[in-house]
Protein backbone atom coordinates (compact mmCIF):
# COMPACT_ATOMS: atom_id res chain seq x y z
CA UNK A 1 0.00 0.00 0.00
CA UNK A 2 0.99 3.26 -0.82
CA UNK A 3 1.08 6.69 2.03
CA UNK A 4 -2.33 8.75 1.35
CA UNK A 5 -1.48 12.15 -0.90
CA UNK A 6 -1.27 15.01 1.28
CA UNK A 7 -3.27 18.27 0.69
CA UNK A 8 -1.08 20.40 -1.08
CA UNK A 9 0.40 23.72 0.92
CA UNK A 10 -1.00 26.87 -0.90
CA UNK A 11 2.11 28.60 0.33
CA UNK A 12 4.51 26.39 -0.15
CA UNK A 13 6.89 26.84 -3.64
CA UNK A 14 5.98 25.45 -6.53
CA UNK A 15 9.57 24.15 -8.42
CA UNK A 16 10.11 26.52 -11.52
CA UNK A 17 7.34 29.12 -10.58
CA UNK A 18 9.44 31.93 -7.91
CA UNK A 19 9.81 31.87 -4.37
CA UNK A 20 6.56 31.97 -2.43
CA UNK A 21 4.86 34.89 -1.56
CA UNK A 22 6.37 34.57 2.56
CA UNK A 23 9.27 35.05 1.45
CA UNK A 24 10.04 38.39 1.26
CA UNK A 25 9.99 40.98 -1.29
CA UNK A 26 10.69 40.17 -4.79
CA UNK A 27 13.63 40.63 -6.49
CA UNK A 28 14.01 44.58 -6.90
CA UNK A 29 11.85 46.29 -3.94
CA UNK A 30 13.78 46.88 -0.58
CA UNK A 31 12.46 47.67 2.38
CA UNK A 32 10.13 50.93 2.11
CA UNK A 33 11.49 52.29 5.81
CA UNK A 34 15.02 51.01 5.39
CA UNK A 35 16.01 54.70 4.07
CA UNK A 36 14.28 56.52 6.75
CA UNK A 37 15.61 57.43 9.97
CA UNK A 38 13.58 56.44 13.52
CA UNK A 39 11.60 59.40 14.91
CA UNK A 40 12.82 60.64 17.79
CA UNK A 41 11.62 60.93 21.21
CA UNK A 42 7.99 63.27 21.56
CA UNK A 43 7.15 62.21 17.56
CA UNK A 44 5.19 59.23 18.28
CA UNK A 45 1.85 58.46 17.16
CA UNK A 46 -1.18 61.19 18.53
CA UNK A 47 -3.31 60.73 21.53
CA UNK A 48 -3.54 60.18 25.25
CA UNK A 49 -0.52 59.08 26.79
CA UNK A 50 -0.48 55.58 27.57
CA UNK A 51 -2.71 55.08 24.49
CA UNK A 52 -0.46 54.70 21.46
CA UNK A 53 -2.77 55.73 18.30
CA UNK A 54 -5.35 56.49 20.04
CA UNK A 55 -7.12 59.85 19.13
CA UNK A 56 -7.90 62.21 22.72
CA UNK A 57 -10.78 63.24 24.02
CA UNK A 58 -13.89 64.71 22.20
CA UNK A 59 -14.26 68.18 23.74
CA UNK A 60 -17.38 69.21 25.60
CA UNK A 61 -20.31 71.38 23.98
CA UNK A 62 -23.11 72.47 25.52
CA UNK A 63 -26.45 71.84 23.92
CA UNK A 64 -28.06 74.22 21.85
CA UNK A 65 -30.53 76.29 23.98
CA UNK A 66 -33.91 76.69 21.58
CA UNK A 67 -35.67 80.30 21.03
CA UNK A 68 -38.77 80.48 22.53
CA UNK A 69 -41.80 82.34 20.73
CA UNK A 70 -43.13 85.40 22.03
CA UNK A 71 -46.47 84.06 23.83
CA UNK A 72 -48.17 87.73 23.08
CA UNK A 73 -46.94 86.84 19.03
CA UNK A 74 -49.07 84.30 18.94
CA UNK A 75 -51.95 85.80 20.41
CA UNK A 76 -51.87 88.69 18.48
CA UNK A 77 -52.24 86.27 15.08
CA UNK A 78 -54.92 84.46 16.55
CA UNK A 79 -56.81 87.55 17.62
CA UNK A 80 -56.01 88.90 14.44
CA UNK A 81 -57.40 86.20 12.06
CA UNK A 82 -60.40 86.11 14.38
CA UNK A 83 -60.98 89.98 14.05
CA UNK A 84 -63.90 89.14 11.71
CA UNK A 85 -66.20 87.49 14.86
CA UNK A 86 -66.57 91.21 16.59
CA UNK A 87 -64.15 93.57 16.59
CA UNK A 88 -62.96 93.06 19.71
CA UNK A 89 -60.27 90.35 18.75
CA UNK A 90 -59.21 92.64 15.54
CA UNK A 91 -58.38 95.65 17.95
CA UNK A 92 -56.78 93.21 20.15
CA UNK A 93 -54.67 91.39 17.48
CA UNK A 94 -53.56 95.08 17.07
CA UNK A 95 -52.98 95.60 20.56
CA UNK A 96 -51.02 92.62 21.03
CA UNK A 97 -48.81 92.37 18.19
CA UNK A 98 -47.24 95.73 19.12
CA UNK A 99 -46.47 95.01 22.37
CA UNK A 100 -45.05 91.49 21.22
CA UNK A 101 -42.80 93.34 18.41
CA UNK A 102 -41.25 95.58 21.56
CA UNK A 103 -40.35 92.51 23.47
CA UNK A 104 -38.87 90.58 20.62
CA UNK A 105 -36.69 93.43 20.09
CA UNK A 106 -36.00 93.71 23.50
CA UNK A 107 -35.55 89.69 24.43
CA UNK A 108 -34.42 88.26 21.49
CA UNK A 109 -37.20 85.81 20.85
CA UNK A 110 -38.88 84.67 17.93
CA UNK A 111 -42.32 85.46 16.72
CA UNK A 112 -41.99 89.09 15.09
CA UNK A 113 -43.33 87.11 11.76
CA UNK A 114 -46.70 86.42 13.79
CA UNK A 115 -46.94 89.74 15.49
CA UNK A 116 -46.51 91.44 12.38
CA UNK A 117 -49.28 89.04 10.60
CA UNK A 118 -51.22 89.64 14.27
CA UNK A 119 -51.10 93.61 13.51
CA UNK A 120 -51.61 93.25 9.38
CA UNK A 121 -54.67 91.13 10.27
CA UNK A 122 -56.65 92.94 12.92
CA UNK A 123 -56.05 96.14 10.87
CA UNK A 124 -57.28 94.76 7.58
CA UNK A 125 -60.88 93.49 9.81
CA UNK A 126 -60.68 96.97 11.72
CA UNK A 127 -60.63 98.66 8.26
CA UNK A 128 -63.28 96.25 6.73
CA UNK A 129 -65.58 97.55 9.32
CA UNK A 130 -64.63 100.80 9.72
CA UNK A 131 -65.52 100.71 5.66
CA UNK A 132 -69.07 98.67 5.57
CA UNK A 133 -69.91 101.55 8.33
CA UNK A 134 -69.19 104.56 5.91
CA UNK A 135 -71.03 102.40 3.40
CA UNK A 136 -73.80 101.84 5.81
CA UNK A 137 -74.50 105.21 6.69
CA UNK A 138 -73.74 106.57 2.91
CA UNK A 139 -76.24 104.27 1.43
CA UNK A 140 -78.67 105.05 4.18
CA UNK A 141 -78.99 108.61 3.54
Amino acid sequence: MSEPERPLDPWASVPGQGAAPTDGPGPGYENPQSGYPQPGPGYGQPGMPGMPGMPGPVPYYPPYAARTTNGLAIAALVCGICGFVYLVPAILGIIFGCIALRQTKRDDTDGKGLAVAGIITGSCWLALVVIAVILVVVVAD
